[in-house]
């Protein structure tokens, strides 16, 4: 038979790769695989300094004497608000249809009382007003006018009230744990079901 030239007889030695099959690139594009694998899991937060934040909570230190009135029934609004030295001197002062009057401190109002679903309207005008603050509402959030009788109850409080609530109140900073923002680091706000 006759040797045909034409026949393939494999890889010539100049084609062959050398370092039998290692190749640098494929380390390279491991390393900025896992790169950018890390920066998604992780949130991009390699700096421990970014894992906290600080949060500065104020308390009021002053107390409050709220005057409610019933208006209608079951429909509450604060028609006066004073400051008063002691925190713990509080009181909800109420004035209802019938001209009776009730007392509760803010321990009272908070509590959760079935029985008495009075409270509980009490409670949603009183976090509305400088109240709320002491509920646990933040300083920095406005009073709302719709817990109000009237603009000048509104604008007292508004004004000079709120104002001299937080002057007084005392600051503690804080340091809390940071959210991340990577993937897998959140809640989801979604709601499936019904």
């Amino acid at each position: 038979m006759e040797n045909n030239q034409n026949e393939y007889q494999g890889p010539q030695p100049e084609e062959q790769s050398a370092g039998g099959g290692f190749n640098f690139r494929w380390i390279l594009y491991g390393a900025v695989g896992l790169y950018f694998l890390y920066r998604m899991f992780s949130g991009g937060s390699g700096d421990s300094t970014n894992d906290y934040v600080e949060e500065t909570l104020v308390e009021p230190t002053q107390g409050i004497i709220c005057e409610l009135q019933e208006q209608e029934k079951d429909l509450y609004k604060i028609t006066n608000e004073e400051l008063i030295d002691n925190r713990e001197d509080s009181r909800i002062i109420v004035t209802y249809l019938d001209s009776s009057i009730d007392t509760f401190t803010i321990d009272e109002v908070k509590i959760s009382d079935a029985s008495n679903p009075r409270r509980s309207m009490m409670r949603s005008v009183l976090m509305g007003g400088m109240l709320g603050y002491m509920m646990g509402r933040p300083m920095g959030s406005g009073l709302a006018r719709s817990s109000y009788a009237s603009d000048n109850s509104y604008n007292k409080s508004n004004t000079g009230g709120r104002s001299k609530l937080n002057s007084t109140a005392r600051r503690t900073t804080v340091r809390k744990p940071s959210t991340k923002s990577g993937f897998g680091s959140g809640k989801s706000s979604r709601s499936y079901g019904g």
